[in-house]
């Protein structure tokens, strides 16, 4: 009995586990009557959103609703966070089930603009792998839209990223934040980017640590 016991528990903490796991954070930072991130792109699915209080001397919330609908009643709940947020530290919502569709975000206690959040019922993903000082595909064309990054590392002995850019824009604060990788990709690993909402223009896209060269990037209509 012990025995059936112990087990039970174990496969109860790898499911508790295993559903963790499906669940991505979002972080969003605030500052004095603003969010950094001033939109978002995601696919539809499980996400728990943890608020930054950066440098706001007063507490600061989270606020999700569907685009357009303000009312108290209209309130994602479960985006709330689970404490107010006071100047330097940071608080979690719940889960939050996203489905496909258009939604705004905001706090009312910092105040800021409302901003948007796109959730896909699902991403194109695109592939670029590194071998050593170069992608293996060296210039891309696409249509405006959400997409996703798969980096994967082809035989270099170190971790590898990911950079994407306006093209010509190389210092850190043009970086495209929703671009970057969510973890180093050690030799023969890949790893994803969150969602990158992508408007007509021109990018590049290149790896600081590999290092290759910059690559063109051209969004059509």
């Amino acid at each position: 009995m012990k025995i059936v016991k112990s087990l039970l528990l174990v496969l109860l903490a790898l499911s508790i586990t295993d559903a963790n796991a499906q669940v991505e954070q979002i972080n969003l930072e605030q500052t004095k009557g603003a969010f950094i991130n001033t939109s978002l792109s995601l696919v539809a699915g499980q996400y728990q959103f943890n608020i930054v209080n950066n440098d706001v001397d007063h507490e600061v919330g989270f606020v999700l609703v569907p685009k357009g609908k303000y009312d108290a009643s209209d309130h994602i709940k479960e985006a709330y966070v689970d404490a107010p947020v006071a100047k330097g530290s940071h608080s979690l919502t719940k889960v939050v089930n996203l489905e496909p569709g258009v939604y705004e975000y905001f706090c009312p206690l910092n105040p800021t603009p409302k901003y948007t959040l796109n959730v896909s019922e699902n991403v194109e993903k695109i592939r670029l792998g590194q071998v050593e000082g170069q992608f293996t595909i060296q210039a891309l064309s696409i249509a405006q839209g959400a997409y996703q990054f798969e980096i994967s590392n082809n035989g270099i002995d170190r971790e590898v990223g990911f950079v994407l850019v306006p093209k010509g824009q190389y210092d850190a604060k043009y970086h495209i934040k929703a671009a970057y990788v969510k973890e180093p990709v050690a030799n023969g690993e890949r790893s994803l980017t969150s969602v990158v909402d992508l408007k007509p223009g021109e990018y590049e896209y290149f790896c600081p640590l590999n290092p290759t060269p910059k690559y063109t990037l051209t969004v059509i209509r």
